[in-house]
């Protein structure tokens, strides 16, 4: 018995939305690199990418709480995007806190290597 052959699929050329969109917002995220290298190619500062997430996540957490005010005040926000608001906010500080926790537990295992 002879099966037919199954022709592949290829996902070149086809645009996922989520993926767009994903796409978007990770380029919104990401610093801007100011800070030139002695070759001439831009290198990223340090102090700016750690200043640039934490007011990132500043901006994220407080963003629930302009929601609420303006729902409360005005009555003109959906529930909905308040509530996704919140859920973001939320997924940010848990994210923030697992990155510190790993970040310090890093440095803990740096400190004990015997030289």
């Amino acid at each position: 018995m002879q099966f037919p052959a199954i022709p592949k699929l290829s996902l070149q050329g086809v645009k996922n939305p989520f993926q767009t969109q994903m796409t978007g917002q990770v380029r919104q995220l990401q610093p801007s690199l100011d800070v030139q290298g002695m070759d001439g190619t831009e290198k990223p500062n340090f102090q700016n990418v750690l200043s640039h997430t934490v007011q990132s996540l500043n901006d994220t957490v407080s963003a629930p709480d302009a929601l609420m005010h303006d729902a409360m005040t005005t009555g003109n926000v959906d529930v909905h995007d308040l509530m996704i608001a919140n859920a973001k906010a939320e997924l940010m500080v848990s994210i923030t806190t697992q990155v510190a926790t790993k970040v310090v537990q890093a440095y803990d295992k740096i400190l004990q290597i015997q030289i």
